[in-house]
């Protein structure tokens, strides 16, 4: 990887790529959780990575032997060239086909970083005025937390309503 970084990091925000010294700057940068620290490690190793690109929402690992680079995003990487490349690269982290390139897949990291989208919703939920309307409903026995499913356009958890905020 590049040895020497270049600092103007708002160039990202602008939409040109930004070259980081190490997966660590980037991840301070993009506030990727520390939880897929050693994961991306891994993976920048696996591929002998030769740069770490910053660009607005995400950034890649070139990889020094050509080919594809992997785009990291929140929550997932693509770029993969096979079902085999990621599972040799990422171990047994869920894999699946990705739309990038023909032939790519995709991995899910350990962790995802709170949306700030989802931390509006939740202050204005909490901001709004509660108003009884009658019996409150019986609470069911269960305990699990009740989650939405994965898009698969955009990979991000949906709400129970199973429509994605991010593609509609």
């Amino acid at each position: 990887m590049s040895s020497t970084p270049e600092r103007s990091i708002d160039h990202a925000k602008e939409g040109r790529a930004v070259q980081f010294a190490s997966i660590e700057e980037a991840f301070v940068r993009y506030g990727t959780p520390v939880g897929n620290l050693e994961l991306l490690r891994n993976i920048a190793r696996g591929v002998n990575a030769s740069a770490v690109v910053g660009f607005r929402t995400y950034f890649k690992l070139e990889r020094s032997a050509g080919g594809p680079a992997l785009e990291v995003h929140d929550g997932y990487t693509t770029g993969f060239r096979s079902e085999t490349d990621a599972e040799r690269l990422a171990g047994d982290r869920p894999r699946w086909p990705s739309r990038r390139f023909r032939g790519a897949w995709g991995i899910t990291h350990y962790e995802t970083r709170e949306r700030p989208l989802a931390d509006r919703a939740k202050k204005r939920a909490s901001a709004a005025p509660r108003v009884a309307s009658g019996p409150a409903a019986p609470r069911s026995g269960a305990t699990e937390p009740r989650e939405g499913q994965i898009c698969m356009s955009c990979f991000m958890q949906m709400p129970l309503t199973g429509v994605c905020p991010n593609c509609g």
